[in-house]
C-alpha cells in the first residue's frame, strides 16, 4: 500500500502568487493615496501663501492715511514666484466708504489659481 504524503511545511505556488498579487495591490493603493496627499499639500501651500500675501496687501491699503480709488498690480518676485496681484479700490454709493479688493493669482500644475479678499474701508477724517 502506497501512502501519499502531502507536504504542509511550505506554501504552494498558487498561494505565493495570490499573496504577491494582494501585496502589490496594497502597495499601488498606498502610493495613490500618498500622491493625492502630496498634491493636496502643494495646493494648500499655494493658498496659504496667497492668503498671507493678500492680507499683507490689504493691511497696507487700510493703514494708509488717505484712501484713493484706483487699481494697482504687481508681482511678488521671490516671495511667491509666478504669482501676481491686483488691488482695486473703488468708491461705494455711501460717501466716504470704499470697497477694497485684493486678488492674488498663481500658476499651479498648469492651471491658474486665484484667491481674493474684499473689504470695506471708511475714509479717515
Amino acid at each position: 500500500m502506497v501512502h501519499w504524503r502531502r507536504r504542509t511545511a511550505g506554501f504552494s505556488l498558487v498561494e505565493m502568487i495570490a499573496a504577491l498579487f494582494i501585496f502589490s495591490v496594497a502597495v499601488v493603493a498606498t502610493l495613490e493615496v500618498l500622491t493625492a496627499c502630496l498634491r493636496a499639500v502643494g495646493a494648500s501651500e499655494g493658498y496659504t501663501r496667497a492668503t498671507l500675501l493678500a492680507q499683507g496687501l490689504m493691511e497696507e491699503t487700510l493703514a494708509e492715511d488717505l484712501i484713493v480709488a484706483g487699481e494697482e498690480s504687481g508681482s511678488f518676485d521671490e516671495r511667491f514666484p509666478g504669482a501676481e496681484w491686483v488691488r482695486v479700490v473703488s468708491e461705494t454709493e455711501t460717501s466716504g466708504l470704499y470697497e477694497v479688493q485684493v486678488k492674488v493669482s498663481w500658476p499651479d500644475r498648469g492651471r491658474q489659481q486665484e484667491f481674493q479678499l474684499t473689504t470695506l474701508a471708511a475714509e479717515r477724517k
